[in-house]
Order: structure tokens, then C-alpha cells, then sequence
């Protein structure tokens, strides 16, 4: 584990900064140029669901995406 005073950028923010802030996995509410944030695909079933925000762990992790 590092420490770091800046956030690193993720593989997806390098590749596509335009479609991938880093909040893009984790936050519905975060806009998406292409296509709704606000459902994703079950990998097994193909299902789509609702995202929930932080991937449903918002009470825990929340503070760790609050903007500085």
C-alpha cells in the first residue's frame, strides 16, 4: 500500500479521460457521454440492475470520495 498526496489516475481515467472519471464506477449520478450510469449488466445473467451508489457501501466510503 502507498500513501500518495495526489489521487494516481486509474488505468480507465489514462485511456478515456473524457469517459472514465474515476467516481464512473461507483457513483450512477456521474454523466457518462454515451450511456446511463444509472443501471449495470449482471455478468452472469446479462440482467441489468440498478448501481447503487459506491457499489452499495455508501454509508462506509463515501467520505473517501468527497471532493477536497
Amino acid at each position: 500500500m502507498d500513501f500518495v498526496r495526489e489521487q494516481p489516475k486509474t488505468f480507465w481515467e489514462t485511456l478515456g479521460p473524457d469517459e472514465y472519471p474515476f467516481e464512473s464506477n461507483v457513483n450512477p449520478k456521474v454523466p457518462h457521454p454515451r450511456w446511463s450510469q444509472a443501471t449495470e449488466r449482471v455478468v452472469d445473467t446479462s440482467d441489468r440492475v440498478k448501481t447503487f451508489l459506491y457499489n452499495g457501501y455508501a454509508n462506509e466510503v463515501a467520505k473517501l470520495y468527497a471532493k477536497t
